[in-house]
């Protein structure tokens, strides 16, 4: 009799019965329309686990029922297995993610045993960042990450579309922007926006600004300095009107590429103050603003660029990159990824009532150069901030909130990395992340966990396929 553990996250409730039923002959049925999308994708992840294709119309099939029910929550999910298999879920998403749960608790052979699965997360944004703008990443390797985190019930995909080394975002007005090489056709995106739509996994596109821009300022210096000759080295000119123009268009585009992301990832984050004081134009900018410094300059633009994508009907994300110092206001509408514990601290943006998403450099981040294996993040928890630097406020102590703090998930970060190396950074450090957000209190101790996850890796990576060459 198999149990309730093979499931990664682990399920709320499972309750086990006698019997078991086959899914080598299926048949699957959208009850809602909207649903349709996610049985070609189901049945060709069956197909690549069992080997051969499932016989999908037969007298003796088992009736596959999917079907939204709006009384429940939106990631609610629930599943009954006996002859007939129901899958019900809140919404699109819940529906998909019941669908990966059956490939996860099938046995090789295709045989279900008989339960009802009642299952919800603990927190809703689950996240993975994929910087493919300081190495370009193709969209086959980025379709495999979207695979990863359906497999896995992963809620988000940000991609750092931008950064010093290239702007990845084709744009109609400023066509120079994209670096030769090194950007996507507005086709391919698109293509990628569906594609993670349909398999309940929503991109966050980052457009990194004001700082992270030397690419920007190389390009159309006219622009994005000040126009006048001054150096501004990776920061654009936010003394400059052109600049705030460009940028309302960039973001505004951004939006219509990637129409179905509820949030959108502005970054604000490691940008240089004196590179603003060291430009005549920026100066005079500030002078005009509350506090009269580098930092007023900055806040306003977060502001700014802020009420761009609210006008847009979207979500504003920035990192943690403003300071604690008094000045112009954060809105509390904006969702702050704390990262570093450098320039603001978990714990003080909690007090001031920020919604937050813990994206801890220990044990979250993976680069070239460090990382920290799914045992250490499986230890991690999602009020904890850690950090091995001996400039953040978290080193010596890891910054640890309370059950007050508006904490709505956690987000793992791919940083700087070749996408040859991505699936196998992430095919173990991803399920152990998740299952912290998914269950905020350990369900069970590493070792079997960690047994868990060897069998479902494999079944993931038989998944992946011919995908993965």
């Amino acid at each position: 009799m198999m149990e309730q553990h093979y499931l990664i996250p682990v399920a709320k409730s499972v309750q086990l019965h006698e019997g078991t039923v086959s899914l080598r002959e299926a048949c699957i049925v959208a009850l809602d329309p909207q649903l349709a999308a996610i049985i070609p994708i189901f049945k060709q992840e069956l197909t690549q686990l069992l080997g051969s294709e499932p016989t999908f119309q037969s007298n003796t099939c088992t009736m596959i029922k999917l079907h939204i029910d709006k009384s429940l929550r939106e990631e609610q999910i629930q599943i009954k297995i006996r002859q007939e298999i129901e899958i019900i879920g809140g919404s699109y998403f819940a529906v998909s993610a019941g669908t990966s749960m059956l490939l996860q608790l099938m046995s090789d052979a295709g045989e279900l045993p008989h339960c009802t699965i009642e299952d919800e997360p603990d927190l809703p944004y689950r996240g993975l960042m994929l910087d493919v703008a300081r190495h370009w990443h193709s969209p086959e390797i980025i379709r495999k990450v979207i695979d990863l985190c359906r497999f896995y019930r992963l809620s988000y995909l940000q991609l750092h579309l931008t950064d010093d080394q290239s702007f990845t975002f084709p744009l109609k007005r400023f066509p120079n922007l994209a670096k030769p090489g090194r950007h996507y056709t507005r086709a391919e995106l698109e293509e990628l926006v569906e594609y993670a739509q349909e398999r309940g996994v929503q991109l966050v596109p980052e457009i990194d600004l004001p700082g992270h821009s030397a690419t920007l300022n190389a390009a159309e210096p006219e622009i994005f300095t000040s126009g006048a000759g001054h150096a501004h080295e990776n920061a654009i000119c936010l003394g400059n009107e052109a600049a705030y123009e460009a940028v309302e268009y960039i973001l505004t585009e951004l939006c219509d590429v990637f129409k179905y992301s509820t949030y959108i990832h502005l970054g604000c984050d490691e940008t240089k103050h004196e590179i603003f004081h060291n430009c005549p134009v920026c100066r005079n900018r500030m002078q005009q603003l509350e506090g009269g410094n580098a930092e007023s300059l900055l806040r306003s633009y977060i502001l700014f660029a802020a009420e761009t994508v609210k006008r847009q009907g979207r979500k504003p994300i920035i990192w943690e990159g403003f300071s604690s110092e008094p000045g112009i206001p954060i809105p509390q509408d904006i969702t702050i990824i704390a990262w570093e514990s450098y320039y603001n601290t978990a714990d003080s943006l909690a007090e001031a009532g920020y919604k937050l998403i813990n994206s801890a450099w220990q044990p979250l981040y993976v680069t070239p150069f460090a990382g920290w294996p799914a045992e250490h993040i499986y230890s991690w928890n999602v009020r904890r901030w850690e950090h091995w630097w001996d400039q953040s406020k978290a080193h010596l102590e890891p910054i640890q909130l309370d059950e007050q703090a508006d904490i709505i998930g956690a987000q793992f970060c791919s940083w700087e990395n070749e996408e040859m190396n991505q699936i196998e950074l992430l095919r173990h450090r991803i399920p152990a992340m998740v299952e912290r957000i998914w269950n905020i209190e350990q369900r069970m101790p590493w070792p079997e966990f960690s047994a868990k996850l060897a069998l479902l890796d494999h079944r993931f990576m038989n998944i992946l396929g011919d995908k993965t060459k």
